[in-house]
């Protein structure tokens, strides 16, 4: 199996419940697997253009985190967003989720210099693979001296998080989807 199926198949596994990714894929239950993947490919080709991929050494988990700046849209990139829709969002989710997107942007720092930590996934509860991710991000955003910046819609993930040093700084509950946290962890000189 190859890298990128190794972490697709992570990320579809680890996101099958999550709420902020179930409120923006196609509505039909059978096709909810098939989605999430969809999503997590789309995800994954995303931030390999943007040198965003972490895998651990025991390649049971991922993190997808990279410069907000680098590689700007290209054609490519409005391409897997066409392919994005047809086979995750779907046409009827489709204004909800440019909505939800437009107002997650506009939470997010004006200044693009912060590393955006888009997905983390691991394949088993306890890994050392995650925390060799953690400091591998950690150790890039000091590199590059720019605080992190995600979101989440899971309570516990939100509690791990702020257990190493990422702090919330916007909460956002919309009528269609569910809370999610706006999170941060500045950059230490």
């Amino acid at each position: 199996m190859n890298r990128e199926t190794k972490v697709i198949n992570i990320i579809s596994k680890a996101f099958a419940e999550n709420p902020s990714v179930l409120s923006v894929i196609k509505n039909k239950s059978e096709n909810k697997t098939a989605a999430i993947k969809a999503l997590a490919k789309y995800a994954y080709r995303t931030s390999k253009r943007r040198n965003g991929i972490f895998f651990s050494s025991d390649q049971c988990a991922t993190a997808l985190c990279y410069p907000y700046f680098s590689k700007k849209d290209s054609i490519v990139d409005y391409w897997n967003q066409l392919w994005l829709i047809q086979n995750a969002i779907g046409w009827k989710k489709l204004f909800y989720t440019l909505k939800r997107e437009k107002y997650m942007k506009s939470i997010r720092p004006r200044s693009s210099d912060f590393l955006y930590f888009w997905f983390f996934a691991s394949s088993k509860k306890e890994t050392r693979g995650a925390f060799e991710l953690k400091d591998l991000i950690f150790e890039r955003a000091d590199q590059l001296q720019l605080p992190i910046y995600l979101e989440t819609s899971v309570e516990k993930n939100k509690r791990v998080y702020e257990r190493y040093g990422f702090e919330v700084y916007h909460i956002w509950k919309d009528n269609k989807g569910p809370v999610l946290y706006f999170m941060r962890r500045s950059y230490k000189v």
